[in-house]
């Protein structure tokens, strides 16, 4: 038999050109992987499918890690609430504001709605007006769509008259449960998330004995507080 050919030196030109290619692919898919971000819940979610279709384990429920996006919800949930109920409340007392018998006060509790009590009940009564109503079932609408604690205070200007009320505690804790029953009963808010508390004359805006400063120290107080209560819309 005739002899081989003598093989030439070096490796064969197509080989050359293999190993530039597998070079360039590995050094695309490394740039990939470098510039990407492995999602570690899904990837192990996806592999643990994997396996359990080849029959090599089962599926392992995994909780999903917490993100940037979850966490701050959740740290912040209710500074957004308040924030939403704030641009919200401002709408529904923006007439009673312009004739200043309302106010919205930012507080470390929340916001706190002072109103006067000429803008809630008709003149010598507890009986709230018409005004009153339509606010205040505004109010209830946005009430029912969060769980925040809701605290309700009467206040009066002067001491009252016991031919009407024994105290001004009564006076003003009856003005207060005024308001919180036509929020249950008409506005439909859960009443377990709901305060009552009458101050009396104890606690005034103004301290001085003027006419018009005593009938601002007349007022029920909604406090819309951080404090939730669980369980509840």
């Amino acid at each position: 038999m005739a002899g081989c050919p003598p093989c030439k030196k070096g490796a064969p030109a197509w080989l050359l050109t293999f190993g530039d290619l597998m070079s360039l692919l590995l050094t695309f898919f490394i740039l990939l992987v470098s510039m990407s971000t492995i999602d570690k819940t899904r990837f192990k979610e996806a592999s643990g499918s994997l396996k359990d279709a080849f029959g090599v384990q089962q599926v392992q429920l995994i909780n999903a890690l917490p993100t940037g996006e979850s966490f701050i919800a959740t740290e912040y949930q209710q500074e957004i609430i308040l924030i939403q109920l704030k641009e919200k409340l401002q709408v529904i007392l923006s007439k009673t504001r312009d004739q200043g018998d309302a106010e919205l006060i930012e507080t470390d509790e929340g916001f706190l709605m002072p109103i006067s009590n000429n803008a809630l009940f008709l003149p010598g009564t507890t009986k709230l007006s018409p005004s009153a109503k339509t606010m205040l079932l505004q109010m209830a609408n946005l009430i029912n769509g969060t769980p925040n604690l809701i605290r309700v205070e009467g206040h009066t200007g002067i001491e009252s008259d016991p031919k009407q009320f024994p105290s001004s505690w009564d006076q003003s804790a009856t003005e207060a449960a005024a308001v919180v029953r036509f929020l249950v009963g008409e506005g439909e808010v859960n009443p377990t998330k709901l305060q009552v508390r009458g101050m009396g004359h104890y606690f005034p805006k103004a301290s001085s004995a003027d006419v018009d400063d005593l009938e601002k120290n007349h007022r029920v107080e909604i406090l819309i507080s951080r404090e939730v209560t669980s369980g509840l819309k």
